[in-house]
C-alpha cells in the first residue's frame, strides 16, 4: 500500500472512532438525558451506534494491510478480465514469449511492467471512495464536512433552551382547555374518566380551543381522589408537575377540588408578559418532550406574589410553595398559583419532562 492510500485510510479509521467517540461521550457524561427521553430505544440505539462505528473503525485499522483475494502475482481476475496464458489458448495465435503478432498486438511480459500494468488499471474503474478518488483539496474539505460539524455540536451546544427559544416555542400563549397530553398528566386515577388526548401540537390546540372553549366536567373528583393520586410533602403540599398544574384548567370538578390546596412545585422561571400590569406575576414552565429535545414545548402557569414579584433571573430554577387559584380569562380558566414560598433550587436529574 502507497503513502498516500495508507495515510487516507488511518484518517477514515480517525473519523469512523471521532463519529464514535461523540455518541460514547454524550451517553457517557449523561448529556443524552437532554435530548432524548429515558424510555423507547432511543438512548440504547446512541449507545449502540458508538459501539458498532468504534468496532468498524478498529477493524479497518487491523486490516489494513491486507490484500485483496485474487489480485495477487499474474491473476488479474478482479480486474474484470483474465491475463492468464491459458485464457489466450483458444485465440488461434502464437503467444510465444517472443512474438504475439498473430493477435496484432505484444502481449510480451515487458507489456506488464510496473508502469504500463499502473496504466493499465488506471483505465478501468477502481472506486476506492471519495478521500482517495479526489485531490488534495477535495480531500480536506471532504474530511471538514465529515469531522468539524459534529466536533462543534459535541463541544458547543447548550443542554438547554435559550429564554428566546421557550418563548418562541409558545410561552405566553398557552391553552388550558386543550387534551393534548391531558391522558398523561391528568389527576384522576381512572383511566376511563381522563381527558382523551388529541395530538400535541399548536394547530391542534387552537382548534380544540375553538370546537371546545370551556373547561369540561369528567365525573366526580373529590379530596379522596386527590389524595390518592398526588404525593405530599412533609408540610402536607400536594407535590405536582407544571404539566399538571396546567391541565386542571380544563378539568371543573378537579379544579373545585384543587382550589386553595397547598401546591408545591420546581419549574423554571422567566418574566410575565401577560395580565401583569401591576408586576405581581411571574411565569414558571416545564418543557415536555414527545419524541426528541427539537420537539419540546414550554408548558406554564402564572405565579402570583402578594407584592412584586422577585427579579430573578431568566431561567432560574425555583421551588415554589402556594395556594391554587382558577381565574377566568377569555374562553380559558387559568391555573394561577399564589406564591407563599420561593426559593432558588438545583436543576432536577431530568429537565425535560418526558
Amino acid at each position: 500500500m502507497s503513502a498516500t492510500r495508507t495515510l487516507i485510510h488511518l484518517v477514515s479509521v480517525a473519523l469512523l472512532l471521532l463519529w464514535s467517540g461523540v455518541l460514547l461521550y454524550f451517553y457517557a457524561t449523561g448529556r443524552i438525558t437532554q435530548y432524548l427521553p429515558g424510555d423507547g430505544i432511543f438512548r440504547p440505539m446512541v449507545l449502540m451506534s458508538g459501539i458498532g462505528l468504534a468496532v468498524l473503525a478498529l477493524f479497518n485499522l487491523f486490516t489494513m494491510g491486507a490484500e485483496d483475494p485474487g489480485c495477487e502475482g499474474h491473476d488479474h481476475g478482479c480486474c474484470g478480465h483474465d491475463h492468464s496464458h491459458d485464457a489466450h489458448a483458444d485465440c488461434g495465435h502464437d503467444h510465444s514469449h517472443d512474438s504475439h503478432s498473430g493477435c496484432g498486438h505484444d502481449h510480451g511480459h515487458d507489456a506488464h511492467a510496473e508502469g504500463d500494468h499502473e496504466k493499465g488499471h488506471a483505465s478501468h474503474s477502481h472506486g476506492h471512495g471519495l478521500l482517495e478518488e479526489s485531490s488534495w483539496t477535495g480531500r480536506l474539505v471532504a474530511i471538514l464536512i465529515l469531522a468539524a460539524p459534529i466536533t462543534w455540536a459535541a463541544f458547543m451546544t447548550p443542554d438547554r433552551y435559550s429564554a428566546n427559544a421557550v418563548i418562541n416555542k409558545g410561552l405566553y400563549n398557552p391553552n388550558y382547555n386543550s387534551t393534548a397530553n391531558a391522558d398523561k398528566f391528568s389527576l384522576r386515577t381512572d383511566e376511563a374518566a381522563k381527558p382523551a388526548a388529541t395530538p400535541a401540537t399548536t394547530t391542534a390546540d387552537s382548534a380544540a380551543a375553538k370546537a371546545d372553549p370551556q373547561a369540561q366536567s369528567y365525573g366526580s373528583f373529590t379530596l379522596d381522589d386527590l389524595k390518592a393520586q398526588v404525593p405530599q410533602s412533609k408540610e402536607g403540599n400536594f407535590i405536582l408537575e407544571v404539566p399538571e398544574i396546567y391541565y386542571t384548567g380544563g378539568d371543573i370538578e378537579v379544579q373545585s377540588v384543587l382550589a386553595g390546596q397547598s401546591v408545591e412545585t420546581i419549574a423554571q422561571v422567566l418574566p410575565e408578559k401577560v395580565n401583569n400590569a401591576d408586576g405581581r406575576r411571574l411565569r414558571i414552565f416545564r418543557m415536555l418532550v414527545q419524541c426528541c429535545a427539537a420537539d419540546a414545548r414550554p408548558y406554564s402557569i402564572p405565579v402570583e406574589f402578594a407584592d412584586k414579584a422577585p427579579p430573578y433571573k431568566d431561567m432560574t430554577w425555583i421551588k415554589i410553595v402556594g395556594k391554587m387559584a382558577y381565574e377566568k380569562d377569555g374562553d380559558q380558566t387559568v391555573p394561577v398559583l399564589k406564591a407563599e414560598r420561593v426559593e432558588e433550587t438545583a436543576a432536577p436529574e431530568n429537565t425535560m419532562i418526558y
